[in-house]
């Protein structure tokens, strides 16, 4: 390769700091004595290790609330008008209650389920499958067969039913409900004794089943996950296999890997543009696909990959995505090949510490670790709070006794006169509203110091690497070990400080969705534009303190200093040499990312061809695609978005690799000129391409 094609870059690249006013800081000058991460350090940024010990201990206080006041069964069963949970066993007003074998709730009164409430609700061991069936409870809710059995009995005649998530939603044909067809309705006697109209029933049950549907679906969810969660495994797995493969073979081949790289990402793009739009032409000429007719929310939410507008859309923004990367690849050639130099040193740095191969395992299972936490958590806050319900006469309706529609507790509430507490929601006190709100900044400040504390080790071990002249013979031993005890002895206050203010701006663009949801709902259109646009500057406010986080967590890892000296040494020490950054770093960062497209668009497609059926003549019958499906697109998105996750998190080795060595690589242009006296560290490839060399010492008497 002539060194003649690198003549514009190579200018840009080694002439000296851009900054020569000293603005951004003087540049790094020469010192005999230092050779890497310096030895003598000490605790850094203590006061904010403290605040997050402190921040732990609470949210341990709050998550004794939430264990102690939560009750998962609440979300998982239905509950009926005096607040007992169907299927289970309990305790109300100081008595026992054993739902055992009664694990559904049947609707009494369907007309209530339109007017915003479902009215009384009793837990029945089978929904009803005939029509006009009375059915009559106590003022306990419990069935009885006889109307006259007590003074207070409520009846109504059955509607035939179909459980969805446990609860009982009537199942009559839908012609007969969304049709004007003859219907006899008075075998429909509610529990007032009036007889429902047609239409209150059509309204009563399309309310009821549109406020179920979302759950029926999550339903559904699961229930493609227990079917294909193998084949989602396999697919992870895989994701991890072609990763790891990719960065050690890099070490030899980085050149054709960076090549190939590009070639496999415009022949997939291309491949997805050319299959998504002759998808889209198929479904031009095919009649609408049917979905379920009972279920509102699955009609608005599923088919959505049997709608043409669906395919044109993806195929449009795959062509887009195609010529971009088109462009780039033509216009960024010579940057390209000074770029797969930095990565040949990234590549050997990888393969020389093994350790950093399997790193990614650790945080990635931390992580896994804060979420599971916090999604518990978040479950059993929602379900926190007491039973709220309307004093009503069950009998009478109309009756004037002053206690009607009076606030209650059914779980405690003594009948008088017949009158019965009719369960309506569960009501949290305030501080659970807060305690969430703690709950998601828990999530966000300890999943960025992990994040935090995984780059600070990486950094301390790969700079120990670039500052080793003779990598072959002088490299420490166990140079990841040493770099996590000195992140763990001394560096965690740092790493916390840098976490605790990318999670400030994150939970602010976190209540910022939250109010734009609320917003949602009403016609204040400017105040939802403000909110974006905050949103949107938040967002990019965020990408920075990233970047400037990961480069002072390099540089604590060096001089051991705290998180703000090195951020602001950080920051100079990029801001004094910007034209490399943006010649070498970020073009970098670009092929790392192509490199990790390949990957998941490769078992992205792989997992739409399997789950689609498209092995299944030449695989063997129990590795085939799963029969019964109830949205293809769930395991397919599952495993797509697992795998970039996945191949995230071993590509986070690799970038933390060359913003290390990119980092030192510019204070080795600094402190050194390649002199006998001030040699560089840098690899003979990188002088090679940029035009340096070290000066070998003159013989004596010469």
């Amino acid at each position: 390769m002539d060194d003649d094609e690198y003549a514009d870059e190579t200018d840009a690249m080694a002439k000296g700091p851009v900054d020569e006013s000293g603005k951004y800081g003087q540049p790094k000058e020469y010192d005999p004595d230092f050779h890497g991460p310096v030895r003598r350090r000490s605790c850094t940024d203590i006061v904010c290790l403290i605040l997050l010990c402190a921040f732990l201990v609470g949210w341990a206080v709050v998550a004794y609330f939430a264990f102690a006041k939560g009750d998962w069964d609440r979300l998982v069963h239905p509950t009926d008008s005096i607040g007992r949970i169907c299927g289970k066993n309990g305790n109300r007003n100081g008595a026992q209650y054993n739902l055992a074998d009664r694990p559904y709730l049947y609707y009494m009164d369907l007309r209530h389920c339109f007017e915003g409430g479902c009215g009384v609700a009793v837990c029945v061991q089978s929904c009803p499958v005939e029509l006009g069936v009375k059915l009559c409870v106590d003022q306990n809710l419990e069935i009885v067969g006889d109307e006259n059995a007590s003074p207070y009995v409520t009846c109504s005649l059955t509607v035939p039913s179909a459980p969805v998530s446990s609860r009982c939603i009537p199942s009559l044909p839908n012609s007969t409900l969304n049709s004007g067809q003859p219907f006899d309705t008075s075998k429909l006697l509610d529990f007032r004794g009036g007889v429902p109209t047609m239409d209150q029933l059509r309204q009563g049950s399309r309310g009821l089943t549109e406020f179920l549907g979302a759950r029926a679906t999550i339903e559904k969810v699961f229930q493609d996950f227990e079917a294909s969660w193998w084949m989602i495994l396999v697919g992870f797995i895989a994701a991890a296999i072609i990763s790891l493969a990719w960065i050690v073979v890099m070490r030899w081949v980085a050149g054709p890997m960076v090549w190939l790289g590009l070639a496999a990402v415009i022949g997939l793009l291309s491949y997805a543009t050319f299959y998504c739009f002759t998808t889209w032409n198929r479904l031009r000429s095919q009649p609408p696909t049917v979905v379920n007719p009972s279920n509102p929310f699955e009609q608005e939410n599923n088919g959505v990959l049997t709608k043409q507008e669906t395919w044109l859309a993806f195929g449009i923004l795959a062509a887009v995505f195609l010529g971009l990367i088109v462009l780039m690849g033509l216009f960024l050639r010579n940057r390209i090949r000074l770029a797969i130099a930095l990565l040949r040193e990234a590549s050997k740095g990888v393969g020389s510490m093994t350790m950093t191969l399997l790193w990614p395992i650790i945080p990635f299972l931390l992580q896994v670790g804060v979420f599971a936490f916090w999604g518990i958590m978040a479950v059993f806050l929602s379900s926190a709070g007491d039973s709220q319900g309307c004093v009503r006469n069950p009998h009478d309706l109309g009756a004037s006794t002053g206690q009607i529609c009076d606030i209650c507790n059914p779980l405690t509430y003594a009948a008088n006169n017949g009158s019965v507490c009719i369960f309506q929601r569960y009501v949290r006190d305030q501080k659970y509203t807060w305690f969430h709100m703690y709950n998601v900044f828990g999530l966000f400040w300890l999943g960025f110091f992990i994040m935090g504390v995984s780059d600070l080790c990486l950094a301390g071990a790969f700079a120990t690497y670039y500052w080793t002249r003779d990598k072959s013979n002088n490299m420490p031993m166990f140079p990841v070990a040493n770099s996590v005890g000195r992140c763990f002895r001394y560096h965690l206050g740092s790493v916390a400080f840098g976490a605790l203010v990318i999670a400030v701006v994150r939970f602010i663009r976190w209540l910022l969705e939250n109010l734009d949801e609320k917003l949602r709902q009403s016609h204040l259109g400017f105040a939802r534009f403000l909110v974006k646009c905050c949103a949107c500057c938040l967002w990019c406010l965020e990408k920075f303190l990233k970047f400037i986080n990961k480069n002072a967590y390099i540089m604590v890892a060096i001089y051991g200093k705290n998180f703000l000296w090195s951020a602001r040494e950080a920051f100079s020490l990029l801001m004094r040499n910007i034209l490399r950054v943006f010649v070498l770093d970020k073009v970098t960062d670009f092929l790392l990312f192509l490199g990790k497209i390949t990957i998941v668009t490769a078992i992205g497609i792989f997992a739409a061809h399997f789950f689609n059926g498209g092995f299944n003549s030449i695989a063997p019958a129990a590795l085939n695609s799963p029969k019964q499906m109830n949205y293809i697109a769930v395991p397919i998105i599952t495993v797509i978005v697992g795998s970039f996750m996945i191949t995230s998190a071993f590509f986070g080795v690799y970038s933390m690799a060359v913003d290390t060595l990119f980092l030192c690589f510019l204070e080795d242009l600094e402190r050194n000129d390649g002199s006998p006296m001030k040699p560089y560290y840098m690899s003979k490839n990188l002088m090679r391409i940029l035009g340096k060399k070290n000066k070998k010492p003159k013989p004596e008497g010469k």
